[in-house]
């Protein structure tokens, strides 16, 4: 019997190690995961690489910069002003082409009260092409700051596919941490009241913690291959504390109550694994399996539900 402990106090800490190994993957794995829906097969989905391969087009990935408050773009003074902007996003890192009323004198490009745009082109090789939105960001400021001596009501505005993925994905993970800080510590004194030992209230809420970061980790390396969304995260959270806790939960609660019974820690445990272990295997691999049939569907969004339902159970 000892044997039997002794083994299963080892394959505990592998898993525990291994998780553990995971966590640091877990932060940030938002970047990797895509806010966008994407159809495998479909044109929508191979135009892109389309253009990027046999066109190698400069504008598979883009951004417009709207400007306002300076001259029309069709004045002297406006094309000045409009060469400034175009000669500082082209010297940005990460920038493949711009396009501006400079390049085609096309009334499309100027605004009813004088106003214009530019296409600007991305390509990033270090991560995904969104990382490159905090930049321009950056650069957008910098540019307005140096035009306003001269033009007081100039604005620069960025828009566009990208940046607006970026700022979803950016509000979805603020969501996520808003949610965590006030469910756990909720979660945690509803635990403190039902087993009243800290020890025991905290086992299910780490449960669920270890959970979501081992399932956002490993999310992060498919998403390296495949189409994920953004969907990963929330729903890795939600199943996460909702299976993590009440998995836990039930594996403590036959704990206390073979201790209850006057039997020892060894015994308590074999019999917890017995009696709870293999009802929460059997569940798990329910959910899972259940889980698993989402991935037949060629819909990045619906796809990622079932990866996120598979990683957490």
């Amino acid at each position: 019997m000892n044997l039997v402990h002794v083994r299963r106090f080892w394959l505990a800490g592998v898993v525990l190690a291994a998780v553990l190994a995971l966590l640091p993957f877990s932060f940030h794995a938002e970047r990797y995961l895509e806010t966008a829906t994407r159809i495998e097969g479909s044109e929508a989905g191979t135009v892109p690489q389309e253009l990027a391969t046999r066109f190698r087009s400069p504008f598979v990935d883009r951004v417009v910069l709207v400007i306002q408050g300076i001259p029309p773009a069709d004045s002297e003074e406006g094309e000045q002003a409009l060469a400034t902007i175009a000669g500082k996003l082209k010297e940005e890192p990460g920038v493949s082409g711009v396009v501006s009323y400079l390049d085609f004198r096309d009334p499309i490009l100027m605004g009813k009260e004088g106003g214009t745009f530019v296409l600007v082109g991305l390509t990033s090789t270090e991560g995904p092409v969104e990382s490159l939105v905090p930049k321009l960001h950056q650069l957008e400021n910098s540019l307005q700051n140096q035009l306003q001596g001269r033009y007081p009501a100039v604005k620069l505005e960025l828009t566009g596919e990208t940046p607006l993925n970026f700022d979803i994905r950016k509000a979805s993970a603020d969501d996520v941490r808003h949610d965590e800080s006030l469910v756990i510590p909720g979660t945690l004194i509803l635990l403190l009241v039902a087993f009243g030992s800290l020890v025991a209230a905290l086992i299910p809420v780490a449960i669920g913690q270890l959970a979501i970061a081992s399932a956002l980790a490993i999310a992060g390396f498919l998403a390296l291959r495949w189409h994920l969304s953004i969907l990963v995260q929330n729903l890795s959270t939600m199943l996460g504390l909702g299976l993590g806790i009440d998995y836990a939960l039930l594996m403590v609660s036959r704990f206390r109550e073979a201790i209850a019974a006057e039997q020892n820690g060894l015994q308590a445990s074999a019999l917890a694994a017995r009696q709870a272990g293999r009802t929460l295997l059997i569940s798990a691999a329910t959910v899972a399996i259940g889980f698993l049939a989402l991935l037949t569907v060629p819909i990045s969004e619906v796809r990622s539900i079932g990866v996120a339902g598979v990683l957490v159970a």
